[in-house]
């Protein structure tokens, strides 16, 4: 006589992957891609958090506003990955 409890286990994992995939709640890299583009669109000079970052943790955060002013600065390639080249011919630039 076969046993039930395979076909009770495969029916908890179903229920539980279709909860997962019925939440609304944004992942992480939904979270972090969201605020990227609020700290791109806020107003210069605003150093303010914007809403859409408050799913991420103080350390991320930070290190998504140090990539932006990396950005801004230059110092990234065109894959989003420092470059100190670019850093080091910026500041041996003379005047």
């Amino acid at each position: 006589m076969p046993t039930r409890r395979p076909l009770a286990a495969l029916a908890v994992l179903c229920a539980a992957a279709l909860a997962a995939c019925g939440s609304d709640k944004p992942s992480d890299d939904e979270i972090a891609h969201n605020c990227a583009k609020a700290v791109k669109e806020r107003a210069e000079g605003d150093k303010s958090k914007p809403s859409a970052c408050n799913g991420l943790g103080d350390d991320d955060y930070t290190a998504l506003l140090v990539s932006k002013s990396m950005d801004d600065l230059g110092w990234l390639d065109d894959n989003g990955d420092f470059d100190p080249n670019r850093m080091l011919s910026d500041v041996q630039e003379t005047p």
